[in-house]
């Protein structure tokens, strides 16, 4: 099993602003790097001086929500003309931001576009901001990919990555990646549970597709502790942090919510925190039997709908698939596997792209592992809405009359009563057909 984990000093610590310091002209760097140096709120940021004519630098713009603009930088051509056509900012390049607790909370369930977090001090987190779409501009509104200009507009995009380096290291911050959080163990035990959730439950008593809620008890453990989700798990082992949107750390959040938890006893138990944390987060009514209490995460499920999912859409964008890789998977597959790529692809013709290449599949080299995938396939869709039932039927009548010794070697892997399913399937198991 593989371990997830918590983000304790996330919510064990209370960040503060530091206010930005006013302004000061650009210092020279005397290393032969040329250099020109730029105080940002207390911080220094070094561009290239040979480029300065031709940018347009912003500094210490102040703060909004929790997020300090300490820099950011424009190609003056672009940025002109945008001002003089449309009263708006063009050409950005890139720019630093520094964030408070509050706000790098809310940015990690945010979809981060434009935004990569890479610092941090202690104190605020640092981000380094870029564009997302294409910023140049000129008056003809061509864009000429050999022309001097682009190739001057290429290099300027070249700056940030290096400005960013130098950035960390300067100002002495500590490398940071929110993938490394994400990393950390969570160990189940009994402050800290799973929790599956049954989204498609209430609506047709459909247990196939579940996501896992890990939670934990934030302010105080034990009894009386409330609890919350830290993070959710979709099927495809996907996973993504919360924090709630109260505009405050989270650990502030909590620590009130618990000196008020005699206003809210469903905070209490693990599954009343699920079930407010389902209404308010994806809008769902849940019952008693949407959630089910687990001991540890089923990894090889969600592995199994990655690899199923991934395989079929490349079938259906006619791209090549391994054929024993392709019978290796749907021997692997559950039933609940392909309960969730019914759903997740519902509206789609994935149907025949995947028979079609799994009958195309049936027969060839080391043909005891395709016939041993092909009755596992066959045994777990067997009370499948989809008919896999009769295209499969077909295919392993044909692959006994390929080669009745190999099919035979593999049902010796099966159960009596599993024989008697695959028996009933093809009839006259070891017949080899007209001679």
């Amino acid at each position: 099993m593989r371990c997830f984990r918590i983000l304790p000093l996330l919510l064990a610590c209370l960040l503060t602003l530091t206010a930005c310091s006013k302004q000061t002209a650009p210092v020279q760097d005397p290393s032969p790097d040329a250099l020109t140096l730029f105080d940002c709120g207390g911080l220094q940021a070094a561009l290239p001086s040979g480029y300065l004519d031709l940018l347009h630098i912003e500094r210490n713009a102040g703060t909004a929500d929790g997020q300090t603009f300490l820099l950011s930088v424009y190609e003056k051509a672009s940025y002109d003309y945008a001002q003089s056509e449309y009263g708006e900012t063009g050409g950005f390049l890139f720019g630093l931001m520094a964030l408070d607790q509050a706000a790098f909370e809310q940015f990690i369930g945010s979809d981060g576009s434009g935004i990569d977090i890479f610092a941090a001090d202690g104190q605020r987190y640092y981000a380094y901001t870029y564009p997302t779409d294409v910023q140049y501009l000129r008056p003809d509104g061509e864009l000429d990919t050999e022309s001097e200009d682009w190739k001057l507009w290429e290099k300027l995009n070249e700056i940030g990555p290096s400005v960013r380096e130098d950035f960390l290291t300067r100002n002495q911050l500590q490398t940071f990646s929110i993938q490394d959080l994400a990393s950390q163990p969570f160990a189940l035990d009994e402050t800290h549970v799973c929790l599956r959730y049954y989204p498609y439950f209430l609506r047709d008593g459909d247990t196939r597709i579940y996501y896992n809620l890990l939670l934990s008890q934030p302010a105080r453990q034990g009894e009386g502790g409330v609890w919350a989700v830290e993070r959710w798990i979709n099927e495809f082992g996907i996973q993504a942090l919360y924090f709630p949107d109260s505009g405050r750390p989270a650990a502030e959040y909590y620590a009130d919510l618990q000196a008020e938890s005699g206003n809210h006893p469903e905070l209490l138990t693990p599954f009343g925190a699920a079930a407010v944390f389902v209404s308010e987060y994806f809008g769902h009514e849940t019952a008693e039997d949407s959630f089910e209490w687990v001991s540890e995460l089923d990894q090889e499920y969600m592995e199994r709908n990655q690899r199923l999912q991934k395989i079929v859409l490349d079938l259906i964008a006619g791209r090549n698939v391994d054929p024993l890789a392709l019978l290796d998977c749907a021997g692997d597959t559950t039933a609940d596997n392909w309960g969730v790529l019914g759903r997740s692809l519902y509206g789609s013709d994935w149907f025949q792209p995947l028979m079609q290449a799994i009958a195309s599949a049936a027969v060839g080299g080391e043909q005891a592992r395709r016939d041993r995938n092909m009755m596992s396939f066959y045994l777990a869709v067997q009370d499948a809405e989809t008919d896999f039932r009769t295209p499969l039927q077909s295919v392993l009548s044909r692959q006994n009359e390929a080669d009745p010794d190999a099919f035979l070697t593999a049902l010796a892997d099966f159960t009596a009563e599993e024989n008697a399913v695959l028996g009933a399937a093809v009839g006259d198991i070891g017949n080899r057909g007209a001679e």
